[in-house]
């Protein structure tokens, strides 16, 4: 089974620690974006808070996908 799959479960948790820190992420983006229309910090401060942080997660999200693609050698 493992063989043909080409997944082990050191591959699977390593996918669901990425899962926890999109999550992680998306918190701390959606606070700066709620504190941004309070008005309790500043915009331009806010704005490249949840820029970074998307750019982040767009280059976190291609290293998840790397590691729950199933193997091309081994399907």
């Amino acid at each position: 089974m493992k063989q043909k799959h080409g997944l082990n479960q050191y591959r699977l948790n390593h996918a669901k620690d990425y899962a926890k820190l999109f999550v992680e992420k998306t918190n701390k983006i959606e606070l700066m974006y709620h504190m941004s229309t309070e008005g309790l910090i500043d915009e331009t401060i806010a704005e490249n808070f949840i820029s970074g942080h998307i750019k982040e997660l767009d280059r976190e999200w291609e290293e998840f996908k790397s590691y729950i693609n199933q193997r091309e050698d081994i399907r």
